[in-house]
């Protein structure tokens, strides 16, 4: 169940349970010593108009209704105990602009319950400004630990107004931090790609997939994908500019503007919660703002907790989430402020799996070891595994011994290497040959290359799109129901649906805790 919070967002951080959370997002008040706010206007013909329009016609500007918020902190040491005049000293002496209540009193216990209800394998995007972000990131660096930051992402624009005295700031900073720099999720297949600057010096497969982006995110990569592309946008880069951009605040004239100011665009959001969460998982943002990571998520199947403890934010979501029934709304009523027409519902277009924690823990996995091993098809979309149907059979089986020894390890099983071959593990004593297989098409593994001799066991590891299946058999049995790849050939292969296994694989695994069960049951040799 989706959930909206009215509220002070640290007590109802503190009442949510730990590790109950993959992704969070979140934008905080910059600490800029504006009030930020977004004015409604209406231009109507007036004799006595003050400005001129189409025709020489006069027009009078009325104002419609504003929403804004006080972006700023006062400096306090209130709470702080006798800490407080040594991080006043050091403050005013070292950072006499940011405010000592911002990052102390304000930002330090949410970040630090952001931490307590994150999943082993969770991430945090901290979105932020020039003014405050190193600061911040010292603060991060306290509460996650140094070695879980993995980026700073740049995220450049060149909207609104340009300063003449130093050179314009048009860039925001999202701070990316893990809870286990080992155990995250980071989907690669499902991120937006960019298009090669000159693709006919990669080859047309490449040119077609197009790349990776980088830590610095630009205007016409973010979410856009050809007729998908905001028509505001889209005419805008027409005027002539060529400039690198994206807008900071949804422009007056996108689509997607829904009347709140600093609110973010889609396509930013939806890059993150891609990349770093899978279908099913639980977003949270409490700084919720027009609410942008919770439409995001009913688009892309995550459940989301959504915080806020400004009205004119809550109006902004209830208009925004009119017709979707499955929130829950916890010290609000949004009724009074939904209209029917705002917008469509959005409903889950495909069934999603639960995801198990076996699965997980082999996501994550795979997440980490991904950069050292590097045929997509819509099947595989938004699965954390998609990058493996591009290795070659070889690594494929080292990916799975890779995938085996820390989950067997977690389990309290000891892994060794064989000394004499690399394709094998020592488990109990027992020589275990590991085969490595993705779902094919019509929702089959095809495990091959099993030989005849040389090993005691065989695990079969089957990796779908969101789901993991595994088998072991002794090598006696597999031997007799497989099928040999070459006439004279000492290797085999065997076709098994997980759905429907054939008899002679039951009860010998199924889940990755099928198996679990029986390694533990073997004796050791």
């Amino acid at each position: 169940m989706n959930r909206i919070y009215f509220g002070d967002n640290l007590r109802i951080l503190r009442s949510l349970h730990d590790e109950t959370v993959d992704l969070i997002y979140i934008d905080p008040p910059f600490n800029t010593g504006k009030t930020q706010k977004h004015t409604k206007i209406k231009a109507v013909k007036s004799k006595n108009g003050s400005r001129v329009g189409f025709k020489g016609n006069t027009y009078q500007t009325i104002e419609l209704g504003t929403k804004a918020y006080q972006d700023s902190f006062e400096f306090s040491s209130q709470g702080l105990g006798s800490r407080a005049s040594s991080l006043e000293l050091a403050y005013k002496s070292l950072a006499p602009n940011a405010s000592i209540y911002y990052l102390e009193d304000f930002l330090r216990p949410r970040l630090l319950e952001a931490r307590r209800v994150l999943k082993p394998h969770g991430s945090l995007y901290f979105h932020i400004d020039y003014r405050e972000v190193h600061y911040c990131k010292i603060l991060l660096d306290q509460v996650f630990g140094r070695e879980c930051f993995l980026n700073e992402i740049i995220w450049a624009y060149d909207y609104g107004g340009r300063a003449r005295s130093k050179w314009p700031a048009k860039h925001d900073n999202i701070l990316f931090y893990v809870k286990d720099p080992k155990n995250y999720i980071f989907n690669t297949g499902a991120i937006d790609r960019e298009s090669y600057k000159a693709p006919n010096l990669v080859g047309s497969e490449k040119a077609k997939r197009g790349k990776l982006p980088t830590d610095t995110w630009f205007p016409e990569y973010v979410g856009t994908k050809g007729k998908e592309s905001d028509s505001w946008w889209l005419s805008y880069l027409s005027k002539g500019t060529n400039s690198a951009i994206w807008q900071t605040i949804v422009p007056t004239g996108s689509k997607e503007r829904v009347g709140y100011p600093t609110q973010k665009p889609r396509g930013l959001i939806d890059r993150i919660i891609k990349a770093s969460s899978l279908p099913g998982n639980v977003v949270l943002d409490f700084f919720a703002g027009s609410g942008t990571v919770g439409e995001s998520c009913l688009e892309l199947n995550r459940s989301f907790i959504l915080i806020d403890n400004n009205k004119e934010a809550l109006e902004v979501m209830a208009q925004r989430f009119s017709k979707v029934e499955n929130i829950k709304w916890v010290n609000y009523k949004p009724k009074p402020h939904q209209k029917k027409t705002v917008i469509k519902d959005i409903e889950k277009k495909n069934k999603t799996p639960k995801i198990s924690q076996e699965f997980l823990l082999l996501a994550t996995t795979a997440s980490y070891i991904q950069k050292d091993l590097q045929e997509n098809s819509d099947y595989w979309k938004d699965s954390p595994f998609e990058w493996v149907l591009q290795l070659p059979a070889r690594k494929k089986g080292k990916l799975g011994r890779q995938l085996l020894s820390p989950w067997l390890a977690s389990k309290g099983i000891l892994v060794e290497s064989s000394k004499d071959t690399s394709e094998t593990l020592i488990i109990k004593g027992h020589r275990v040959a590991i085969k490595f297989s993705t779902m094919w098409g019509k929702g089959f593994y095809r495990f091959q290359q099993i030989r005849s001799v040389g090993y005691d066991y065989v695990i079969c590891l089957g990796i779908a799109p969101l789901e993991a299946h595994c088998w072991i058999f002794p090598r006696e049995h597999i031997i007799r129901y497989a099928t040999q790849q070459h006439k004279g050939s000492n290797e085999y292969w065997i076709p098994i649906y997980p759905n429907n296994p054939p008899d002679w694989a039951k009860g010998w695994g199924g889940s990755m805790d099928d198996v679990f069960k029986i390694i533990k049951k073997l004796g050791s040799k």
